[in-house]
């Protein structure tokens, strides 16, 4: 009987060391308001930076009136996910549109949110429900715009262009414009959808001398306001340079013909 009675005493003093730890956890959660399964709702501005961090899955870039390029490369779009995510993190956001003359326009497709759209303009860069833009990001900004430019700006694309037949394609000569017959505009065409961008131009003096030919698209644009220009120098019949006046980085793409030698 006695060690059944002190095996009692030893469960009751168990027993009351578990409550009274219960009863000082509960205490220290209330005072200290230790959160257990707590949801936080993040501020909005912190909800806008991070639109930019989801995992891209494809990228899609719009020239206006020339066309669609699509990107799909990882690490590419990894690239571009963090130049987004720098603007967005170091500019300063505004509620104004974009004000900007030639606007490239596109979407992010991401694995874990929806897709997002953006526009990006030498005045700033609007990305979902984002704009932002200052003159300490204006240089990156402008840079961003290059970088799209030369993507949205490939041979194939500008030939494409030249080739619709939506568009309208000059010869400037004497600052007289005289439209190109079927068999010039479809030569010329073929000329630029197959020729090669070039990257490092600077052997090349285009600027020193007058082009052999100017030529001038005026591209098929429903959202533009005014008339809108791309336009092509031609240099040795072997190099084409083309640019758009739109563009206020003044941004030049350089191209040599495949069969140049």
């Amino acid at each position: 009987m006695q060690e059944e009675k002190k095996g009692l005493s030893w469960m009751r003093l168990i027993f009351m060391q578990i409550v009274i730890g219960c009863v000082l956890i509960g205490i220290f959660a209330f005072v200290f308001r230790v959160g257990v399964d707590e949801v936080r709702v993040l501020p909005g501005n912190m909800h806008n930076n991070d639109m930019a961090e989801g995992i891209p899955m494809r990228m899609s870039v719009t020239y206006p009136g020339v066309g669609t390029t699509v990107i799909e490369d990882p690490k590419e779009l990894i690239a571009w996910k963090d130049a987004f995510a720098q603007l967005l993190h170091t500019g300063t956001q505004r509620n104004h549109g974009n004000a900007s003359r030639l606007l490239l326009s596109g979407s992010m497709a991401y694995l874990d949110q929806e897709d997002i759209q953006f526009q990006v303009g030498t005045s700033g860069l609007s990305f979902g429900s984002m704009f932002v833009g200052s003159m300490d990001i204006s240089a990156e900004i402008r840079k961003l715009q290059n970088m799209l430019i030369d993507k949205a700006l490939t041979a194939e694309r500008v030939g494409a262009a030249i080739a619709n037949m939506d568009s309208e394609v000059f010869r400037l000569e004497e600052g007289v414009l005289t439209p190109l017959d079927s068999k010039a505009r479809a030569a010329l065409a073929q000329q630029t959808s197959t020729a090669v961008r070039l990257i490092d131009f600077s052997q090349f003096s285009f600027p020193d001398k007058q082009p052999n030919a100017h030529y001038v698209v005026q591209l098929t644009d429903a959202k533009a306001s005014a008339k809108h220009w791309l336009h092509l120098d031609q240099y040795d019949n072997a190099y084409f340079v083309v640019f758009d006046l739109l563009d206020e980085t003044n941004h030049k793409a350089y191209f040599k013909q495949n069969d140049a030698s």
